[in-house]
């Protein structure tokens, strides 16, 4: 990916792995945040967090080691030979379970949120905020997008995803986000819009939303206690679009990013979508677009576009067959090889905020997996990790929580930790999963 960048930008990317960095300038930043972004990186280097949920889980013996310990002394699956240059870089953590998921067919809806899905009584239906938006809340205050959600195509069909994102506000909505690497693109360095018309937009945009408000408020008078309720939430999602829009506004005079890359056609799916995707995700964070990225990953996609005409939810009912037990590595192996050649981005790409020197890899919190193992089983969910940002993790280990079914929640506690996030508890937590290594 070739990026250039004028005295007015932060990064210059040449080649798609070799950065060169002009200084940070926090002057083009909006004066609210200047200060604040100024502070954190005197003091240290920005910490950076993705999620990635690919639906359906490994086939266990094809993925899951049998026991704990050092990953080049370990007996590996077959599905891990094409990580094999990466293990000393990557984390596995087994026994993390999705306690409060009651739903076994949905392994994105509720990953991210740690929530009953299938709702209680007086509510057909239920989320709660996912943890890469408490993370959006501390680390996108200097950045462009709060956070960039990352999805795959409607018609991606039986891929275990379930509802339609993996990122949920604070109400439960869902953050459906953008399904192309187009889309993503151009949510990062712009279109070719004046200024004018940027401004005329977000007026139309303005217009759009005071009617809705207006509306909402007028039948609110009208309605019965359980007609309001639905209506508020309603209305805490018109809150969202205010400061959406308040934000664009803030940031209409600094200027995106521009780049040499060519744009991403229509219409890619499977193996090259994902890959492109990987490059806007760190496009996204050298540009210092966001600092929380949410990837709802293509698997169907990638199963056609490997030549496969059966779907990952048939894949997850292999049984006896040895067609689908053969067809699950090649999945596994498929997902193996991705996740490598990304991580081998990471490291090669320098972090241009980061005083040190350092790479993106050691600054970023990285999570790959989803909430079902296979089968429909939400037990013993996959757990990858890379990114240099997890303190006191030494990476090449298969470890595993003394307990089974530790919730899953302490996971993302640590990772929220990690990256500065103050709390001490996300979800249905009862510890951190540092315990586990220490």
């Amino acid at each position: 990916m070739n990026l250039t960048i004028t005295s007015n930008r932060r990064t210059f990317l040449r080649n798609g792995t070799k950065a060169l960095t002009l200084p940070f300038l926090s002057s083009l930043l909006p004066s609210s945040v200047q200060a604040a972004t100024e502070k954190e990186l005197a003091k240290n280097s920005v910490r950076r967090l993705l999620w990635m949920s690919m639906g359906h889980g490994h086939m266990e013996k094809h993925f899951y080691p049998k026991e704990g310990g050092s990953l080049k002394d370990l007996a590996l699956p077959a599905g891990w030979d094409p990580m094999k240059k990466n293990l000393g870089h990557v984390t596995m953590v087994s026994n993390f379970t999705n306690v409060e998921n009651k739903q076994p067919h949905e392994g994105s809806e509720a990953v991210l949120t740690c929530a009953n899905v299938v709702g209680f009584s007086g509510k057909a239906r239920h989320n709660s905020i996912s943890c890469d938006q408490v993370a959006a809340q501390h680390l996108g205050k200097g950045t462009r997008h709060e956070s960039l959600q990352l999805n795959c195509e409607n018609g991606d069909s039986g891929n275990g995803h379930g509802g339609v994102a993996i990122s949920y506000r604070e109400d439960g909505s869902p953050l459906p986000g953008f399904a192309s690497p187009l889309e993503v693109f151009f949510k990062i360095f712009g279109g070719d819009v004046s200024r004018e018309e940027m401004l005329h937009t977000l007026k139309q945009r303005r217009s759009i939303f005071d009617i809705l408000e207006f509306e909402g408020n007028s039948t609110k008078r009208m309605l019965s206690k359980d007609d309001r309720e639905k209506l508020e939430d309603y209305t805490t999602s018109i809150r969202d679009i205010e400061l959406a829009l308040s934000r664009e506004e803030e940031w209409i005079d600094i200027p995106y990013p521009k780049t040499t890359q060519t744009k991403p056609p229509e219409g890619m799916q499977g193996e090259p979508e994902i890959k492109t995707m990987f490059k806007m995700i760190l496009a996204a964070w050298q540009t210092d677009s966001t600092r929380v990225v949410t990837y709802r990953m293509p698997d169907a996609g990638l199963l056609q576009s490997m030549g496969m005409s059966s779907s990952p939810h048939t894949l997850s009912h292999y049984g006896s067959n040895v067609s689908l037990h053969e067809l699950n590595l090649k999945r596994t192996k498929k997902w193996m090889q991705l996740y490598s050649g990304f991580i081998d981005q990471l490291r090669a790409i320098k972090d241009p905020l980061d005083p040190n020197g350092g790479t993106l890899f050691d600054n970023s919190l990285v999570y790959n997996g989803g909430g079902l193992r296979t089968a429909h089983r939400n037990t013993n969910v996959p757990c990858l990790l890379t990114g240099g940002g997890f303190k006191g993790l030494q990476h090449g280990q298969h470890r595993m929580a003394e307990k089974e079914n530790t919730p899953l929640a302490n996971l993302w506690t640590t990772m929220l930790q990690d990256a500065g996030v103050e709390t001490d508890r996300f979800a249905d937590a009862n510890a951190t999963a540092s315990s586990i290594w220490g």
